[in-house]
């Protein structure tokens, strides 16, 4: 029983870990080049829900940094 549990506790573990970092990832329509899928990792929602705007109206990802 105990290892059951044991079992059950690491598969919803790894299930975490994986949909964390599933959603680290850009969107497949941004096309982003693999430098700025580096970059993406690193923003955070409100820079990049900024930068889905300007992408999608042919800007660039650095762009929507800004200053930042």
């Amino acid at each position: 029983m105990k290892l059951t549990i044991l079992l059950v506790s690491a598969l919803a573990l790894g299930a975490c870990a994986q949909t964390e970092a599933i959603t680290s990832l850009a969107p497949e329509y941004l096309q982003l080049s693999p430098d700025e899928q580096n970059i993406w990792v690193d923003l955070n929602a409100a820079q990049r829900k900024r930068a889905i705007l300007f992408i999608t109206n042919g800007a660039t990802l650095i762009s929507s940094l800004g200053s930042q």
